[in-house]
Order: structure tokens, then sequence, then C-alpha cells
């Protein structure tokens, strides 16, 4: 894969909360190491913000999307070996490390990257409705480039999971076309794009890219773009995957280089220490090859840190988490997806008896969709054991959005039944939309303030958002109303 592309994507990721950096060093001599790219920039303050004038000011909150594919629709796409673990490696280290919120990081993974996916949550739904102008904003792509030769207008292209490579034009994504909507529709200063992707790699599985001529130049990009790019090569070089472990050299690297120094490590010196260990790793386990990665930035400001703490994070209001889909942070967690229940979907109009109040039960008004409870008309959970909540844990539905619609069909022809309004939410939970759940439980504890599995899925509704005191209080009130819950339960996913 060509270094430059992943060079781009690295950039606009650090412009997001890093230095700025001044443009790339002259050309290295084929066969000789090439300098590290250097920056020209004031010092950043010693409690790690920018000083509060211009584009010095404080970072106010950070946010990040990350794509990784490696596994295309098209057989004419060779597949990616590690191009999601980067992915994955590189989300996991923004929110573990980096001081990013988990909920302020988006994550799209092989199938879900398509090439209206990735738009849409770059210019429609998420970045674009939440980031502002003093916030950091970080782009990763790992993929597959596509060279300016391949496009009758020379054009280059990203390379999503649906993309057709005789057709990029309307199935690919133009990368100068992401830079215009973050400039038009993303209104940040700080925007950061790490490219590791390019267009001049081999199609031998081990090199990014599906043909062996140019690649984005990181130049022309940062400047049109007004912010930081970092590619993982030069525009006749390719982006190698590793022979030593399983990552992309140019990511690997990245990180180890923004991790050397904590989290005040700047984004220049991350790149400068990444620079070297590249070109001597590419140099000695792909004899005669070279990987050199670029770094250029139209940034004007203080040196930008991509760890550096936010000063005003707000929480994603649940109108915009309503809107959003689920994206892959299941897999980028580790956290296995949520299983296909085999159970058939129920239809109100065929089987309205599915949806009818409960006529027997230890528990008044308890239907079918009712948390179950055990004889004593406790909760069904072991009080020894710990609860972990998870979306699966309140519904696995197989078709959840038709039975959303059935269940809002059956709620207002039983509009005096609490449980079909607590379906409505777990179904909305499973789906990702916490926020319309939230209102849904909210509505129901009105008229049901006992019972605790309705507090349970509202506390997971607001641990998802960000609202971890009022999820503990939600928690505390289901174990009062009910002993024999656990007494550690948890949020899971």
């Amino acid at each position: 894969m060509n270094s430059s592309i992943k060079t781009l994507v690295a950039i606009t990721l650090l412009l997001s909360g890093l230095p700025s950096f001044a443009a790339e060093s002259a050309s290295t001599p084929a066969g000789a190491t090439a300098a590290p790219t250097t920056t020209t920039s004031s010092s950043s303050p010693a409690s790690g913000q920018a000083l509060a004038d211009g584009v010095n000011k404080p970072v106010r909150d950070k946010w990040a999307l990350i794509v990784g594919i490696g596994d295309f629709n098209s057989d004419k796409i060779p597949k990616l070996k590690y191009a999601t673990k980067d992915a994955r490696d590189f989300y996991n280290y923004l929110i573990k490390e980096a001081n990013f919120a988990p909920d302020h990081v988006r994550i799209l993974l092989d199938g879900k990257a398509t090439q209206r996916r990735i738009m849409s949550e770059l210019g429609s739904k998420f970045l674009a409705r939440l980031a502002r102008p003093d916030d950091m904003i970080v782009l990763f792509f790992s993929t597959h480039g596509s060279p300016s030769q391949m496009d009758i207008r020379g054009r280059n292209y990203i390379v999503a999971a649906d993309s057709d490579p005789e057709d990029l034009f309307a199935t690919g994504i133009e990368m100068q076309k992401v830079l215009e909507s973050i400039q038009s529709r993303v209104l940040s200063d700080r925007v950061l794009l790490v490219m590791d992707a390019c267009h001049s790699g081999s199609v031998s599985g081990e090199g990014k890219g599906i043909a062996r001529t140019g690649n984005f130049d990181a130049e022309v990009l940062a400047a049109g773009s007004g912010q930081m790019v970092i590619c993982s090569s030069k525009p006749d070089e390719q982006s190698w995957e590793s022979k030593r472990y399983q990552n992309g050299v140019f990511t690997k690297n990245l990180l180890d280089g923004l991790r050397s120094g904590g989290s005040s490590t700047s984004i220049a010196k991350a790149f400068e220490t990444a620079q070297s260990s590249i070109q001597n790793e590419v140099k000695e386990d792909h004899p005669g090859a070279r990987q050199t990665p670029v770094l250029h930035s139209k940034w004007s400001g203080n040196e930008l840190l991509l760890a550096i703490k936010p000063v005003a994070p707000e929480r994603i209001p649940p109108t915009v988490f309503e809107d959003l889909d689920l994206d892959s942070t299941d897999v980028a967690t580790g956290v296995a997806p949520v299983k296909k229940a085999s159970k058939p979907v129920k239809n109100p109009e065929k089987n309205p008896e599915d949806f009818a109040p409960a006529t027997s039960g230890s528990r008044a008004n308890t239907g079918s969709y009712a948390p179950r409870y055990s004889a004593e008309g406790a909760a069904a959970e072991d009080s020894d054991k710990k609860l972990v909540l998870t979306r699966a844990y309140f519904s696995n539905d197989p078709t959840p959005e038709k039975s959303y619609q059935y269940a809002c069909e059956a709620s207002g022809a039983n509009f005096n039944n609490t449980d079909l309004y607590y379906r409505k939410a777990a179904l909305l939970i499973q789906m990702g939309k916490y926020g319309k759940a939230m209102q849904q439980l909210t509505d129901v504890l009105v008229d049901d303030p006992n019972n605790e599995h309705y507090r349970l899925a509202r506390a997971f509704c607001f641990a998802k958002q960000g609202m971890r005191a009022l999820a503990a209080e939600d928690i505390r009130t289901a174990q009062f109303k009910n002993p024999k819950l656990p007494t550690k339960i948890e949020i899971g996913d």
C-alpha cells in the first residue's frame, strides 16, 4: 500500500490536537536514509495547552473517525492482512491512552466501512454535527488506495469496502473531497489526517495499493486543506505490512512514537521517531525497498499534542445518538458482537396474544416482553455472581428494526401496557439508540418506579451517554428495590 495515503490519514488525525509542522524536507536520494521531517513552531506551554489566542486556544473537545478495511466486496481488490488490526490498535490507543472519550471515537471496519457510511460519519451524522472550531479532529484510514493514473481525471481515491476498482469515481472516496468536507462541514481548525494507505503498493498481499503507480501528494493535500497530513510513504514508494508483528509497519511505529514520551509527546516528535524506525525495518526486511513516511502541515499554531486533555468536553446529545448507526466498537474492543436470536419475529397483527398483558405471574402488568422474574417475584439473576449489562442482555432480536415497528403498533393499541414501552426501549438499546431508549424508560418509570429492570435499562443508557453518576444511581435504586440482584453490576457493551 502506498505510504502517502497512510501518511495523509495520520496527518489529519494529528492536526486535530497536535503541533504544527513545517513542510517536508527535500527528497532523499535513492538508497539514502531521509532525515526526519521537522517543524517550526513555538514551544507549547507547560500545561500542555495552547495559549488562548487565535489558533492557539485550548483544545475544547476531541473527536475521531477510524477506518480499517482488509476484506473487500470485490474479488479484484487484494485483501490486507493487518489493516483492520491497525485501525483497532489506533482506536484503542485514542480511547485508552490519548484522552479521547470512547463515545467521541467512531470506528468502521470491513463491511461497515462502505463509501456511503464513511462519508455519512464524516459529513452529516457525526463529525459535522458535533465538532466545533476549537476542537481537535483525528481521521485515520488503513486500506488500499488508488493511483491517479487509474482515473481519467487523475484523481486519487480511498478504496472502501464496497468500492468497484473499475468505477472508483462512483464507488471510491476521493481524497480531495474528504478534505473539502473537513473545511466546509467540520468546523475545526485542528485536523490530523493519518493515511496508512497507498496508491503505489504491490498486489502481493504485503503492500497496500491496487497498482504500482503514483500515490497521494501529502504536500498538495495539506496545502489544500490547511491542516496536517501524514502519509505512510512517499508517492513513489509502497507501504508494507510487517514480517515481524501483526501490523502495518507504519501504524505500529507511529503508535510507538506517540507513546515514547507519554501524553506530552508532540506529533512532530512522534513522527520523527517513527520515520527512522520505519525506514530501518523496511530496508532490513525487504532488500531494495524503501518506505519513507511524509508529514506536511499548514497548521500555524503551537505544537499540537494528540493526548492532550480537552478543557471542556461535552456529552453527545441524545438527538445525535438516535441518528447514529452501530459502528465496529464491539470488534475493536474484543467484545463479541450481539448474537442473533433463533426465535421468529413476533408480529402483533398475526400474533396479538404475544403482545397482550400477561394474565399470570408474580408481578402485575408483566407481559411477554417484560423482564423475567422467579416464582418469588425476584429477578432471576444470581446475587452471588456479577451481572454485566450489555445490549444482548436487554434484547437480541434478529431483526430489531422490524420488531420495533411492531412494538410501536402494539403499544398504540395497548397504551396502558408499560411492558410494551419497555420492549421498544430494549430494541432501541440493541440498535444503539440510547437517547431515544432513555426517553421511553423515563416514561415507564413514572408508571412503575419499582421495576428494577427498567432502572437497569436506563442505567445502561445513561452510561453509554457518559452520565456515569446517574447510571450508578439507577443501579443502586434497582438493587434496593430487589435485594436479590447481584451486588456487583457492571456496564458492558
